[in-house]
């Protein structure tokens, strides 16, 4: 569900491991930011290859939804499945943002409750999620707050090494060779069913490989004003105190305002470092 006024538009991602619903928003002078509810049934395997295609070729991305995947690092009372190892291992292998709620979103009357709802950014910052207590459903829905100003990019670089041989066979059998044009719209379809295949055939033509570097996180002492936080607003969705939700706003300003001096001495680190190598090379 979105607003009539935001500009966007659907798109469609076709994969083997998730169920997708997709929107492109089109935001002033920025790259588009691309959403994707996703559901992965239970007994549907997943693979790596999978999670690759739905971020490639896209600038800013947020996936969030139900994807039955359980790892301690963010559902720490539940035993982890072969899903949830996998998805940490992408995560920390991109170094994209894996974020989920302190609280669990499922819950069970005959055994310990669960966190498998989730979300994956690329270029993009939760600032904050939790598990809304809302409906009757054993299963809560979660709330993502996202920021594209809070972000560092990530410290891993991933790169494709496409099988050119397999691409221009996927391609030959995919693109049709000489279409049939008659007025503007065949040529704006003709357009767009290239750059599809295109991008098809690069997604299934490529391997991937993560250059190893440290990953940059927030601080305990930020994380611990979210989790704090996110108890602040579970108390107020059920009071509607109104000293409860200007504690939350104010509490939201704190967070920014640390995410934003976090990211500025990042960088002013790296500059120090990188001063003394540039005065050798400005002497040479």
């Amino acid at each position: 569900m979105i607003k009539r006024s935001i500009s966007h538009h659907q798109i469609i991602i076709n994969n083997n491991s998730f169920e997708t619903t997709a929107i492109k928003l089109n935001m002033q002078n920025d790259l588009p930011v691309t959403i994707v509810s996703a559901y992965r049934p239970p007994r549907k395997p997943i693979t790596v290859q999978d999670l690759h295609q739905i971020f490639r070729n896209q600038g800013h991305v947020l996936v969030a939804g139900d994807l039955n995947a359980k790892h301690a690092s963010w559902s720490p009372l539940t035993q982890q499945n072969t899903p949830g190892n996998i998805i940490r291992r992408f995560c920390d292998g991109t170094g994209y943002s894996l974020n989920a709620p302190p609280e669990p979103t499922r819950f069970h009357w005959n055994c310990m409750s669960t966190t498998i709802d989730i979300a994956i950014c690329k270029d993009m910052t939760v600032t904050d999620c939790s598990s809304i207590p809302e409906l009757s459903s054993d299963h809560n829905p979660v709330l993502f707050e996202v920021s594209l100003d809070n972000f560092t990019s990530p410290a891993l670089s991933t790169y494709s090494f496409p099988n050119w041989y397999k691409f221009q066979e996927i391609l030959t059998n995919t693109l049709p060779g000489n279409p049939r044009i008659s007025n503007p719209i065949d040529i704006e379809n003709a357009i767009k069913n290239f750059k599809d295949c295109y991008n098809s055939a690069l997604s299934h033509s490529s391997t991937f490989k993560c250059i190893n570097k440290p990953i940059l996180s927030i601080p305990s002492f930020i994380r611990d004003k979210i989790k704090a936080k996110n108890r602040i607003r579970k108390a107020w969705q059920i009071t509607k105190n109104p000293l409860l939700k200007s504690q939350l706003n104010k509490m939201q300003k704190d967070i920014k305002k640390d995410l934003n001096n976090h990211k500025n001495n990042k960088w002013n680190e790296l500059l120090t470092e990188a001063s003394p190598l540039m005065m050798i090379l400005s002497t040479n």
